[in-house]
């Protein structure tokens, strides 16, 4: 038989699910009558792996360390020389170890079906039961002429409401202040035509301009300043603002 260490590294050691599982396998890889056990050569087997999961810094679980002092234990009561008058009424010490396996392997076997019909089974694929709809038959309403046409005059009114308030807000929309930029500059323009100094707090008074007036005229202003057309000149801080004319350069 091979040498445990030689199938080391071709073996996951720390596959086997406890001793019973290591031994089964030692009993099916050597091809062994369950019930006529060579108890020599699976202890040494079964040592060697041992030995090879320790050399592989593998944890070893207590059952296993169990197992190998069984065997060992049956191995030595093997060893030992029998009496000729009770060597017929002794028990082979391998009766129990045979019984557990005999009982192992009938779980084995039982495990691997259920395993198949899982794996079957995982393919099929279930559909939730769905809800059937209660199919109600409309009742039909009876309803007065008189309720039906008030109904459709109160409607109406809203709707008449509805457009009567838009229609406001379009209209304050529309007669909303235009002022433009551009006739401002303008306006400006035509003052400073004059060769007239002015102040603009005189101009754009608020008791006569709004303030969208103001404003845009004071934008005018900056726009004419920038074009050099006119000077702007502010003596007191938060004062008046004077405009004068500016002469072209020679």
């Amino acid at each position: 038989m091979k040498s445990a260490l030689t199938d080391a590294c071709t073996l996951r050691l720390n596959n086997f699910e406890g001793p019973f599982d290591l031994l089964f396998y030692l009993i099916e890889k050597n091809k062994i009558d369950i019930y006529d056990i060579p108890i020599f050569e699976i202890t040494e087997q079964y040592m060697e792996y041992l030995s090879a999961m320790q050399e592989m810094d593998l944890e070893i679980a207590s059952e296993f360390l169990v197992m190998a002092a069984t065997l060992l234990h049956i191995k030595s009561s093997m060893l030992l020389p029998k009496r000729e008058e009770t060597a017929t009424e002794e028990l082979d010490p391998r009766e129990e170890l045979v019984l557990k396996l005999v009982t192992y392997k009938k779980y084995k076997e039982f495990s691997q079906i259920l395993r198949e019909r899982e794996a079957y089974w995982e393919k099929a694929h279930y559909k939730l039961p769905e809800a059937i709809p209660v199919i109600q038959q409309e009742d039909e309403l009876e309803v007065s002429p008189l309720i039906l046409r008030q109904c459709m005059v109160d409607v109406l009114n809203r709707s008449r409401e509805r457009m009567n308030d838009v229609s406001k807000k379009m209209q304050r929309i529309l007669d909303h202040e235009k002022v433009s930029l551009r006739t401002k500059i303008r306006e400006i323009l035509g003052m400073l035509a004059k060769g007239v100094r002015f102040c603009f707090s005189k101009v754009f008074s608020p008791l006569t301009r709004s303030r969208l007036e103001i404003a845009t005229g004071f934008l005018a202003l900056l726009e004419i300043v920038k074009i050099g057309k006119a000077e702007v000149e502010q003596p007191v801080a938060f004062g008046d603002i004077y405009v004068t004319p500016k002469k072209p350069d020679k």
